[in-house]
């Protein structure tokens, strides 16, 4: 373990360095080329300028690079009232369009494929779009010549001609003519591409009773033969849970989450409407396990109105995409942070007993914060596979709304967990499942000890370093989940990263 004196060296250099990938979204996404550039260097753009809310970047450093050229317009449209959010965007699925609000779709105001042109001439307005990354359906079955003129000519044309959907390739959209559900049932691996489909046609395809959309309220809680507690804790000093990181001790704290403001305020349809618009990836498995997921994996991206509409119950065009009852789509890729700073102040990045050395501040210190605080959610029965995060980082998870269970096993137990091979980020990973122990393929499990505890609305669950584990949603649940480092895990962990990009600079 570091020295709290290594750690202040150690930090000198520890914003400067990349943040730990988000293990959801390396490989999740290939095949995604039509997202939004750079204004930098033309990368892929997830991320939006906070002032001017018009400018994208690839990264908080593409943004300082950019910073000289983009300054003067950025200023410039904040001063003059611009729109907060850009007249054109280059991947309009969910926000080019005034969607539907969720009141009206579930009151079955949706369309099917075939009343497509006669949505668009009621209403003025397209659809909201899902879109299956890297994924085709019935190729070389193009319904007329491709459209080139963009994504929001696309969809208008595709809505128009009553089409079931489309696929972007290259720049360009093909056009299909078989229904959305026939497609979306049909999808099959396509680097590169990435099949468009309505999501009212999908709702629609399931009927208009509320039984076809509806998902369980509430699981039980699974009963792991032998499994010790995980002690529930209130009022910890800082030293006190230092000694539990040095000493390997997980805890469940019950007041970390005193005078945070989303206790009352997070709810589902809160988040529905005041980041509806936003886009978020969503999967049937998580977290993605590079080594096995590949062409497996169904990654869909959905507005954040969507996937709520999905948790809740409500028409949507998620649940037509589910491979079965159990197998449900988890947003665990959800980084508001960086874009909604604001949102912070209903939450803390930081734990009142936890040392957490992760610089804050402005420039690169901010967007390495940022990146270690996200927001889980999903409906009941969401899993997290059996993995420890990367980097050697500590994590904590506090369950805003609902119930989580989560099964545990120390470090010493990684032997016998038939892991998949170490990464060049530390991240151990593990198809065996606590929750149906298979010990004719995975032998070895019998010798590892389970620790099991049932996270309630409230509580934060605290794990150290290369801490196992594996969460369902017992209900439907949003978890706000940090990772970091202290004085600890500090030496470990700056080791890794450096041992990191070592290797990423000699695949070059």
């Amino acid at each position: 373990c570091g020295s709290a004196s290594g750690s202040r060296v150690s930090l000198r250099s520890l914003a400067a360095l990349p943040a730990p990938p988000c293990r959801q979204s390396v490989g999740a996404m290939a095949g995604d080329s039509d997202v939004a550039s750079c204004a930098h260097c033309g990368q892929p753009a997830p991320l939006r300028c906070s002032r001017c809310r018009s400018a994208r970047f690839c990264s908080p450093r593409c943004q300082r690079l950019c910073w000289t050229s983009h300054r003067s317009h950025c200023i410039d449209a904040t001063a003059a009232g611009e729109p907060t959010a850009p007249q054109s965007r280059p991947q309009p699925s969910l926000s080019s369009a005034a969607p539907a609000s969720v009141a009206s779709v579930a009151q079955g105001a949706v369309f099917g494929a075939g009343d497509g042109a006669r949505a668009v001439a009621a209403t003025g307005r397209g659809d909201e779009w899902i879109r299956m990354v890297g994924k085709d359906a019935f190729p070389g079955e193009d319904a007329g010549p491709p459209v080139r003129d963009g994504l929001e000519a696309a969809q208008r044309v595709c809505l128009e001609r009553g089409c079931g959907g489309f696929v972007f390739w290259q720049g360009q959209a093909f056009l299909r003519a078989r229904p959305s559900a026939e497609l979306a049932a049909n999808a099959q691996n396509a680097a590169a591409a990435t099949l468009w489909l309505p999501a009212s046609a999908l709702a629609s395809a399931r009927g208009r009773a509320s039984s076809s959309f509806a998902l369980p309220a509430s699981l039980p809680e699974l009963v792991v033969e032998g499994a010790r507690p995980v002690e529930k804790r209130a009022g910890l000093s800082e030293d006190e849970m230092t000694d539990r990181f040095v000493h390997s001790k997980p805890v469940v704290l019950t007041d970390a989450q005193r005078e945070w403001p989303a206790q009352s305020k997070w709810t589902f349809e809160w988040l529905g409407a005041n980041f509806g618009e936003e886009e978020m990836p969503v999967s049937d498995l998580a977290p993605f396990f590079q080594q096995c997921d590949r062409g497996k994996i169904q990654t869909v991206k959905v507005s954040m109105r969507e996937y709520i509409r999905y948790i809740l119950g409500q028409p949507n065009g998620i649940r037509s995409l589910q491979k079965s009852d159990e197998q449900v789509f988890y947003g665990n890729g959800w980084c508001p942070f960086m874009q909604h700073d604001d949102l912070l102040s209903d939450v803390s990045d930081r734990l009142y007993c936890v040392r957490d050395s992760v610089p804050r501040g402005d420039g690169p210190a901010r967007g390495f914060n940022t990146s270690l605080t996200k927001v889980f959610l999903g409906p009941a029965g969401t899993i997290s596979r059996l993995h420890h995060d990367t980097y050697s980082t500590h994590v904590w998870l506090s369950q805003i709304r609902g119930r989580k269970q989560f099964i545990c096993y120390a470090p010493e137990d990684t032997e016998h967990l038939h892991c998949h091979p170490e990464d060049d980020y530390d991240g151990r990973t593990s198809l065996f499942d606590p929750s149906a122990p298979d010990f004719n393929a995975f032998p070895r499990a019998r010798n590892a000890r389970a620790f099991s505890v049932v996270v309630e609305e409230g509580e934060t669950v605290v794990l150290p370093s290369r801490w196992w584990h594996w969460a369902k949603s017992l209900t439907p649940s949003i978890t706000l989940m940090r990772n970091f480092v202290n004085e600890v895990n500090m030496k470990d962990y700056m080791q890794i990263m450096e041992r990191a990009q070592r290797a990423k600079a000699q695949r070059k």
